[in-house]
């Protein structure tokens, strides 16, 4: 039991090690082996639970950046709750991001010993690991964030499946490499080094195909302003003094495309006010992206809004709002929570891009909306390139603003689109189609980086998460055809 144990809090560590901000995103192919090791010849029920396990233990590490907003920042802000309730939501969040992986543990303990043909157990297994991430990110409460393709953000060969299969593609592959390693290992101990020449051999393809990815400059020039103001200024400061910032930071930016953070004036609309006229002003003729709350009659919205010449040109409508902060899932269940508010709940928005002059049709998304594939695949079909407008102010970890920032990567690559991310405080960059990215250097205000419209639909634009349902079949598949019958505490 205890050598289980130990597996399972290995797995956890070398994964934790290989996500974004960490040590090496290369130990994400040695991560599951441990856990392989774990699960041998374990039942359904046990394999269940050393699977949830292993997730739970996980989420703890590589989201630990949670914590002081939880037990710090929002009690602080907002002063609706204490540190020690702040540790018991971090220790449910842990809890529900594991719960899929129960799923993964009950049927590798049913079948992954009767798979008929040895060429279909890497497949099967990883086809349930896919199932089990991909359940993960689905309903209210969903996050795809920790996902075993985050550990290859700067694989840049590897990443170029993205437009074919997505992020769940490359889960795919990185979980059969474990378990083939698995397998070589259990066979003989001291196989170690076949190991590590097969890793060789990945890191080697993936430099080649690296070496031959484009690596041009743009031809559209934007202006990324980051405002660097931290949260307890800018949701304490009025609305005019973070104007007067704004007059003095800006006003002498060039007359590009300026895209501004999420919620630079946090609590007020300022339609219609003399912020906006003295905005307006300020910026002349010049085509801006900025963020504040849209609040009409009953309903709220965290909105992006875009102004170009003078002109009101439209806003954009955040669509997947962040649980229990902008807004309250499952009412019925967690109704108890409401006090997690910031200063608003919001109502969910409808996608749709702005077409901008010079720029053609621009995608818009707002903060941990990057996170969620299947949100941008959306968006991309009808836009030429995509700005993510963020509010990262929340965090002191630069594991956090990495882990955020590298979502854009791979949302550009999967849908061939030039990405814009602009936060408050943070990281700001831009990425191209193939992953190449620049960032804005630290303690910059703002400045030029380059995009070009693309109009290019992927595969993966067009089938979407495709890879989930064959993973599904190839698991159904391989429970009707296992060699017999397990029972449930075999």
């Amino acid at each position: 039991m205890l050598d289980t144990i130990l597996n399972v809090l290995l797995s956890s560590l070398l994964l934790t090690a290989a996500m974004p901000g960490y040590i090496y995103g290369g130990f994400v192919f040695f991560a599951l082996i441990p856990l392989f090791f774990a699960l041998d010849k374990k039942g359904p029920i046990v394999g269940g639970l050393i699977c949830f396990l292993y997730f739970f233990l996980f989420s703890f590490l590589n989201f630990n950046y949670l914590i002081p907003i939880l037990t710090k920042g929002l009690p602080e802000l907002f002063g609706r709750f204490s540190p020690l309730t702040g540790i018991f939501i971090y220790i449910l969040f842990c809890i529900i991001e594991a719960i899929p992986f129960i799923i993964f543990g009950i049927f590798y303990g049913l079948w992954s010993q009767k798979i008929r043909f040895r060429v279909l157990e890497p497949i099967f297994v990883a086809s349930l690991y896919v199932i089990s991430d991909f359940l993960r990110g689905i309903g209210d409460i969903g996050f795809t964030g920790g996902r075993l393709s985050d550990a290859l953000y700067n694989f840049k060969g590897l990443l170029q499946i993205l437009p074919f299969t997505g992020t769940l593609g490359l889960v795919f592959l990185i979980t059969v490499v474990n378990y083939e390693f698995y397998r070589i290992l259990k066979k003989n101990k001291w196989n170690m080094p076949y190991v590590l020449s097969i890793f060789a051999g990945i890191i080697l393809i993936n430099g080649v195909v690296e070496s031959q990815l484009p690596k041009s400059i743009g031809s559209k020039p934007v202006v990324l302003a980051q405002t660097n103001v931290p949260q307890n200024v800018k949701y304490n400061y009025p609305s005019e003094k973070i104007l007067r910032y704004l007059e003095q930071k800006f006003s002498e930016v060039p007359d590009y495309l300026i895209i501004f953070p999420e919620a630079v004036f946090p609590g007020e609309d300022i339609r219609n006010s003399d912020i906006e006229k003295r905005l307006l002003n300020t910026f002349g003729d010049k085509t801006i992206v900025i963020g504040y709350p849209t609040v009409e009659e009953k309903d709220v919205f965290n909105s992006l809004h875009i102004y170009s010449k003078g002109k009101y040109i439209g806003r954009y409508d955040k669509v997947k709002l962040f649980p229990f902060v902008e807004m309250l899932p499952y009412k019925s269940v967690f109704g108890k929570f409401d006090f997690l508010k910031g200063i608003y709940y919001f109502t969910a928005g409808t996608q749709k891009s702005i077409n901008i002059e010079k720029y053609g049709n621009v995608g818009m998304i707002i903060c941990f909306e990057s996170f969620f594939p299947s949100v941008v695949r959306k968006l991309a079909t009808q836009s030429e390139f995509i700005v993510v407008s963020t509010n990262d102010g929340w965090y002191n970890s630069q594991i956090a603003l990495m882990q955020h920032f590298v979502q854009m990567i791979f949302r550009a690559v999967e849908n061939n689109r030039y990405f814009v991310q602009v936060s408050n405080t943070g990281i700001s960059g831009i990425s191209d189609p193939f992953g190449n990215f620049q960032l804005l250097p630290e303690k910059t205000n703002w400045k030029i980086l380059y995009v070009d419209p693309i109009n290019k639909i992927t595969f993966y634009n067009k089938h979407g998460d495709y890879i989930f349902l064959v993973s599904l079949l190839m698991v159904i598949t391989a429970g009707l055809t296992a060699k017999r019958k397990n029972y449930m505490f075999d």
